[in-house]
């Protein structure tokens, strides 16, 4: 599942909010979630966890608590290469996607 929510900061100018992926494994009817890979771009710098959440990051839900909710970060201290538009965003996301793929799909 992926879904991204935008919002409308001016007339013409949208502002990323949060770009979540959300992979489950599903058996019959029964779906558990695995791992979570979120993007939280527009939180401001001083919120808690801020400098794991504002980049691509990692729940592994799997772990269970408390771990589920840790906040793993792909990306190093300094953000501001990764922030600095949409497009590597965008570059930063699908390279943690890639890693998913080949790291947890394979497996499933």
């Amino acid at each position: 599942m992926y879904f991204e929510h935008w919002r409308l900061e001016s007339r013409n100018r949208y502002v990323l909010e949060k770009a979540y992926l959300n992979l489950y494994q599903r058996i019959d009817f029964d779906e558990r979630e695995l791992v979570c890979l979120h993007c939280d771009p527009s939180l401001l710098e001083d919120a808690e966890h801020a400098r794991y959440k504002r980049g691509p990051h990692i729940h592994m839900s799997v772990a269970g608590s408390p771990y589920s909710h840790a906040h793993i970060a792909l990306r190093g201290p300094d953000l501001s290469e990764t922030l600095r538009s949409v497009d590597s965003i965008h570059a930063a996301l699908t390279w943690g996607i890639e890693m998913l793929r080949d790291e947890m799909m394979v497996s499933i």
